[in-house]
């Protein structure tokens, strides 16, 4: 027998290559993903900030902070529940991309829900002025 037809074991490719590549690249997308949250928490907040700012009426101050502050929140959770699913196998990654899409919509009905129930319930309270929001948004 020839010894260049048999296969080398050495000179090989790993079987688990095509995985650790994949992990690698699933490393470098969580960490941008990660600091894209941030940032763009950090530019939802900005916004809501200039809204109180430039808000006259004490009641629409505190519906804007309770509306950021309930948005914010349920985005930061689902987040890292996405987060999750995206470490968890290539099944996870496509179920990843569909709560992504849903918890923008669940982030955004959850702030106008808070804002609603407030401006039903607790108009008698200023959380906004409470929290410092006044002295800080200015």
């Amino acid at each position: 027998m020839n010894k260049n037809n048999r296969i080398s074991r050495s000179d090989g490719v790993p079987a688990t290559a095509h995985i650790a590549k994949h992990a690698d690249r699933l490393k470098s997308v969580a960490a941008i993903s990660k600091s894209g949250g941030i940032v763009l928490a950090g530019v939802g907040l900005t916004a809501a900030c200039i809204q109180i700012a430039n808000a006259t009426d004490t009641q629409e101050k505190n519906e804007i902070f309770v509306e950021t502050i309930a948005s914010t929140t349920v985005g930061t959770i689902a987040g890292f529940t996405i987060g999750l699913f995206l470490v968890s196998s290539p099944i996870g990654w496509g179920t990843a991309i569909v709560l992504a899409i849903g918890s923008t919509a669940l982030s955004y009905g959850a702030g106008k829900g808070a804002r609603y129930v407030y401006t039903k319930t607790g108009t008698q309270i200023d959380l906004a002025s409470g929290a410092g929001v006044n002295r800080i948004c200015q």
